[in-house]
């Protein structure tokens, strides 16, 4: 019934918003922004991390192999030298529903060239496709930041048309953030996935292998929300209707207890986008502890089995070492 309900809406809100940005997906592209400095790598904070890492494997992993955790971290504390450390946070993985914050990302972008009006059915989109991670609205905000639908399989004129359209998210990543590690140009299902579908996620080979997958790094999704939590995502505005889209409570989501949220000290606020397939259990989020210290975390895991509280228990390690670092 509620899903039923679900898909009536949101196929009225894609008429009412599919028009006005037929052509978003070839606009040109926006000037590079001012963007916050790179994160530096840190010996003494990479360091520190990697013995979190296995502390927290070792203690609370349920049997995790190392090989399958993938962590980044930038540490906030001066904004004009951010400190970075990774775990095998440079190898890319499937990000699921994680993948979904770049989508919010570049709808608020166009939101902010005129290219997309901010009108309640969008918000409704953005709202269900971030806070329940609905698959049906992030197919909804897909086709409407690309301009295009398509289900049959496409001979190679078209498929060339479809692809460049569908990769307009992965260009404002790449040239105008300076994003690189990430794929984000897939919808992402729960059901039956349309041939054209199929046939994108293979490259065009409709059948074959899905070399075209979405993807990213750990360290590309830290940098990301480095930006959004800096406020040079977009407006200030803009990026303060993000991050209240992505407020994480415990106590309103019970099920954030094994995210990011659920290794927070009491007082402070996280801002994250989970993602959760049969075989990857992610979090990447935006931390401020309750001194107004801020850091970037994104853990992600993959293969199957048992994941404990692995990413509560290194949230938890990381937040306490943060807090009594000072200096």
């Amino acid at each position: 019934m509620r899903t039923s309900f679900i898909r009536t809406t949101l196929a009225v809100v894609l008429v009412c918003l599919f028009h006005s940005v037929a052509m978003a997906g070839n606009a040109t592209l926006a000037p590079r922004p001012d963007l916050p400095p790179e994160p530096v790598h840190d010996a003494a904070l990479n360091a520190a991390l990697d013995r979190m890492v296995r502390e927290t494997l070792a203690h609370d992993g349920a049997g995790l192999a190392e090989d399958r955790v993938h962590v980044a971290l930038i540490d906030l504390a001066d904004a004009d030298a951010p400190r970075s450390a990774h775990f095998r946070g440079d190898v890319p993985v499937y990000p699921a529903s994680v993948v979904k914050m770049f989508y919010m990302g570049y709808a608020y972008h166009l939101v902010e060239r005129d290219e997309l009006e901010l009108t309640p059915e969008l918000r409704q989109l953005l709202t269900q496709m971030i806070r329940p991670s609905s698959n049906i609205a992030t197919g909804e905000i897909v086709d409407v930041w690309s301009g295009i639908r398509k289900e049959r399989v496409l001979p190679p004129e078209e498929f060339e048309k479809f692809a460049d359209k569908r990769n307009a998210c992965n260009r404002w990543l790449h040239r105008v953030l300076n994003i690189e590690d990430v794929n984000a140009n897939q919808k992402t299902w729960g059901g039956t996935i349309p041939d054209a579908e199929r046939q994108f996620l293979s490259g065009g080979d409709f059948g074959g292998p899905w070399v075209n997958r979405n993807s990213m790094t750990a360290l590309a999704a830290t940098r990301f929300l480095q930006l959004l939590a800096q406020d040079r995502l977009a407006s200030p505005e803009s990026c303060d209707a993000m991050r209240t889209l992505m407020k994480r409570d415990v106590s309103e989501q019970p099920y954030q207890k094994r995210r990011i949220a659920g290794g927070v000290p009491q007082g402070a606020e996280v801002y994250s986008k989970t993602g959760t397939t049969s075989d990857t259990f992610h979090d990447a989020g935006i931390v401020q502890l309750p001194d107004g210290r801020t850091f970037v975390l994104a853990t992600l895991i993959t293969g199957t089995g048992a994941k404990g509280d692995f990413i509560p228990a290194l949230t938890s390690r990381i937040s306490a070492y943060l807090s009594a670092d000072r200096d």
